[in-house]
């Protein structure tokens, strides 16, 4: 019977991200093709090895495995979830793009050669750590992580994205508009050339929501208040305070005038 990828990297079902990233490089040690002359046996091990941690890393990828894992009873209640919409013009590209975590990566790139340089698996790990903060709201590490990666590879389009949307979620908007610019410029140079709808869209509603917040606080410290007329109860109670005023001068004169 094969092994499940929980029990290829030896962690229980319910691992998050950090027991995840912690059992690979502790199996990573045990397989890894350089530390035995790239034995077939080794080498396949490690590609197992890889394909389980991107699996288990990545949540969308993760439900689809589960499900895989359950029976038919099972299945009937199960969360179903709408799946993810690809960030890239397919899901493919995405998975691709996520391989890309380079300038000039070769392009016989698989996730398992991938992970086999020391470099790029800590670009990697720190982008799907990355997307393991945003999941979980915790926007400010999510942030850290997404720099780092987009500092390392700034032509990954998805670690663009990925940064454009943490920013945006912390309402920092200008930053946020600039990788999502710089993801389409690159997108449009790619062999073929990627639309990059998603995106676009996602560029499009933060604008409107940056005009429509920068629009409240304009009118709220720039526009002059409305000036309110006097109200007409108002104006009759001054005229009878006006009436019993003379009324009460004029009782006064004719209390005098006896005297």
């Amino acid at each position: 019977m094969a092994l499940t990828y929980y029990q290829i990297l030896g962690v229980d079902s319910r691992a998050g991200f950090a027991e995840l990233k912690r059992a690979y490089y502790r199996q990573a040690k045990r397989c890894h093709p350089d530390l035995f002359r790239n034995a077939p046996e080794k080498t396949r091990e490690f590609q197992m090895l890889a394909l389980a941690f991107d699996t288990l890393s990545d949540a969308e990828k993760r439900r689809r495995y589960d499900r895989s894992l359950l029976s038919d009873s099972e299945l009937i209640h199960c969360d179903r979830t709408r799946p993810e919409e690809p960030i890239m013009d397919s899901e493919a590209d995405d998975i691709l793009e996520e391989l890309i975590v380079g300038n000039h990566t070769p392009p016989e790139s698989s996730l398992a050669t991938l992970l086999a340089d020391l470099r790029k698996t800590e670009i990697f790990m720190a982008y799907r750590e990355g997307r393991d903060h945003f999941r979980h709201n915790r926007f400010e590490n999510a942030e850290i992580c997404f720099a780092q990666v987009v500092a390392a590879a700034p032509q990954n389009v998805v670690f663009r994205v990925c940064l454009a949307r943490t920013l945006a979620v912390r309402k920092k908007f200008g930053a946020a508009a600039r990788h999502y610019r710089a993801a389409i410029g690159i997108g449009k140079r790619r062999v073929p050339s990627q639309r990059l709808l998603r995106v676009r869209r996602e560029l499009e509603e933060m604008q409107r929501k940056r005009l429509s917040i920068f629009g409240f606080f304009r009118r709220l410290f720039h526009e002059t208040p409305t000036q309110l007329g006097p109200d007409d109860a108002d104006l009759m109670i001054d005229e009878l305070n006006r009436s019993l005023t003379r009324a009460a001068r004029n009782l006064q004169l004719e209390n005098r005038n006896e005297e």
